[in-house]
């Protein structure tokens, strides 16, 4: 079964009811990942963090106790911007490992697909390394490499950040190929979060496009 959902963001304490209070369907709560944002609220949320940085073991902590607050069982990080190498990526695989075996999988930690060079993990690397995935069909550029990651890997995606790409332009409205997506998905008996993540000026749309996928199942 899938659940449907859609992503909401905020940027300070004070924006949290106003996005939120009204708000009747299922949500990604996407965090503040800056330290200059995060600090000033410390104790009372949480933050998306660095996976290869030192202090990953203190955010991953708190960010797994919020998400068990809320009855949340997956997490899902960016792979940061590193000067990547061997040993930037057997750091991030330590401080992965450690959560997996910390949280005996009540809280699992997925890694994003960003295409940047400097990305710690790539799709691909995501893949051969076996880690959860949350796979993003606007930051990869080419649609037979979203269908190889699902068709070869979606048994480790737990999350589907879902919106339309347009040249250089990322998360737009659903789209033709977004909905063959989710269709192959239900036909093929998937279960996770499938997530409208769409800019700001097409948040209108979200709760319509929500029902038609809804609709599909």
């Amino acid at each position: 079964m899938i659940k449907f959902g859609i992503r909401q963001s905020f940027d300070n304490i004070e924006q949290v009811e106003e996005r939120y209070s009204k708000l009747d369907v299922p949500v990604e709560l996407a965090l503040p990942y800056y330290w200059n944002i995060y600090e000033p609220v410390r104790g009372r949320l949480t933050v998306q963090a660095p996976i290869t940085d030192e202090r990953f073991k203190i955010w991953g902590n708190e960010i797994a106790d919020f998400a068990r607050a809320l009855g949340a069982t997956n997490i899902t990080l960016h792979p940061n911007n590193v000067n990547k190498d061997k040993a930037i990526q057997d750091e991030a695989l330590n401080n992965l490992e450690y959560f997996s075996g910390l949280y005996k999988n009540d809280v699992v930690f997925c890694i994003e697909t960003f295409e940047g060079k400097r990305r710690v993990f790539a799709p691909d690397e995501i893949a051969l390394f076996n880690l959860p995935m949350t796979l993003d069909t606007s930051h990869i550029r080419e649609d037979e490499k979203v269908w190889s990651l699902i068709k070869g890997y979606k048994e480790r995606i737990f999350n589907m950040h879902l919106s339309a790409r347009e040249g250089a332009r990322q998360h737009l409205p659903i789209d033709d190929f977004c909905k063959e997506v989710v269709r192959y998905l239900i036909d093929n008996k998937w279960t996770g979060n499938v997530i409208l993540e769409y800019l700001p000026e097409f948040h209108g749309h979200l709760l319509n496009d929500l029902g038609l996928l809804k609709a599909m199942q």
